[in-house]
């Protein structure tokens, strides 16, 4: 399945050293890839190797810059490129966002989504530990998240 990814999720999968557990065509938008790869921001290298051969263009400009008087530009993007590419999906953490995706038409996954796909594929063994560790480095989970993703992975 092909899906556009936002910034927020490859950054998270990155700080985790797991995007190698993503089992998706997974395309990247141009702002979204400007974004994962400024010069001296963290994880660059690792986001630039692992995403430099998945990235395209939006072709509809003006929707990007309607979506932009309510979303950044990363995500306006991955929208806008889904739509066009009739993606599966688009990986966005973003609830504002998520929101007007799920509006437009789109299937939503986000940075848990795809920790409980790779523990379902059996790509993972164990989430808790996983999730621990996107809270040790600073990535907002919520309680009800974590310990619903818990649930679903039969950790608890």
């Amino acid at each position: 399945m092909k899906i556009v990814s936002n910034s927020s999720p490859l950054i998270a999968l990155a700080k985790i050293e797991k995007l190698d557990i993503i089992r998706y065509d997974i395309v990247i938008p141009k702002a979204v890839f400007d974004e994962i790869t400024k010069p001296k921001k963290e994880y660059v290298k690792e986001l630039y190797k692992w995403s430099n051969d998945k990235v395209t263009e939006v072709k509809n400009k003006k929707a990007v810059e309607y979506l932009e008087l309510i979303i950044d530009r990363g995500e306006a993007e991955t929208i806008v490129l889904a739509e066009e590419l009739n993606a599966g999906a688009v990986l966005i953490d973003d609830l504002k966002a998520r929101k007007i995706a799920k509006l437009r038409g789109l299937n939503v996954i986000g940075t848990i989504g795809i920790l409980l796909d790779a523990k379902e594929k059996g790509v993972i063994t164990e989430l808790k530990p996983l999730l621990d560790l996107l809270l040790e480095k600073k990535i907002r989970v919520s309680k009800e998240l974590y310990y619903r993703a818990l649930e679903i992975a039969d950790e608890i």
